[in-house]
């Protein structure tokens, strides 16, 4: 898992340096969005993954909001939408982490996409094989990771048929 997540991660931050800093605010990508958005967009499936597998190393497991009073209680918690409630529906809570990181410093977004990332890298290191099974994480990481990366690194190379000339 980790050796592909890695690979995964690299064809990732290719597309991204594919793209440029000059392309990052260009919509389209992605519907309307631009990699700018793409990337907050996976920044905080990544976090969300994170603070799970970092509940599973504590011995925690926090299950999806069943109420909307969970859902408000857990976005102001965690600043971010609980991607695996069955009341929210994913385009909106999508949306709107892409509206929250509108305006954040790409520099400043790319950091927290990076520390999230690291985050699950350490915590597979961490978690057996077993714990993993047992909470099905696998496909968990399969979901907020690489499927993400791989979907949006052909809508980068659909929008934008050359990389940025350096």
């Amino acid at each position: 898992l980790l050796v592909r997540l890695q690979n995964e991660r690299d064809d990732w931050e290719h597309a991204l340096n594919f793209v440029g800093s000059i392309r990052l605010g260009i919509g389209g990508v992605s519907g309307h969005w631009s990699a700018r958005d793409i990337l907050a967009h996976i920044m905080a499936r990544e976090q969300h993954l994170a603070d799970r597998l970092h509940e599973l190393q504590q011995g925690e497991s926090l299950p999806p909001c069943q109420t909307q009073d969970e859902l408000d209680t857990f976005l102001e918690e965690f600043g971010y939408p609980d991607f695996e409630s069955p009341l929210l529906a994913e385009a909106n809570a999508d949306e709107w982490v892409v509206q929250k990181y509108r305006n954040t410093p790409f520099q400043e977004l790319l950091v927290l996409e990076i520390h999230a990332f690291e985050a699950i890298y350490e915590s597979l290191q961490a978690i057996s094989e077993e714990q993993l099974n047992e909470n099905k994480f696998f496909a968990r990481v399969k979901r907020s990771t690489y499927e993400h990366y791989r979907l949006h690194a052909a809508d980068i190379h659909k929008r934008f048929k050359t990389a940025v000339k350096r």
